[in-house]
């Protein structure tokens, strides 16, 4: 199966501009860095419980290395179930092993 890479750029794109257009676009961008990834998790567990988890919902998510693995993990998640998306962060990186 073959993406058109135009295609998706122009969804994504019209996406950000109905936000924009709106007064705000929220982008949650996670770094890359080995284990930076279990730290990224944990930053995204505590806005996620703090008092007003609303205020952390994003419209646009990206990321390198470990922070594509992030980005990845939560795709599924709507921006609204940030608080489910946290813990699902969280818990994969808290059972991992290293050698």
């Amino acid at each position: 199966m073959r993406f058109n890479i135009s295609l998706i750029a122009s969804s994504v794109i019209g996406l950000i501009a109905n936000r924009v257009e709106a007064g705000f676009c929220r982008a949650l961008a996670m770094s890359g860095g080995g284990s930076n990834g279990a730290w990224e998790a944990g930053v995204l567990w505590g806005f996620a419980h703090s008092a007003h988890p609303e205020d952390f919902f994003y419209d646009v998510v990206t990321g390198v290395s470990a922070g594509a693995i992030n980005t990845a993990g939560i795709a599924g998640f709507a921006p609204e179930d940030v608080v489910a998306a946290s813990e699902f962060l969280s818990d994969t990186w808290n059972t991992l092993t290293n050698d």
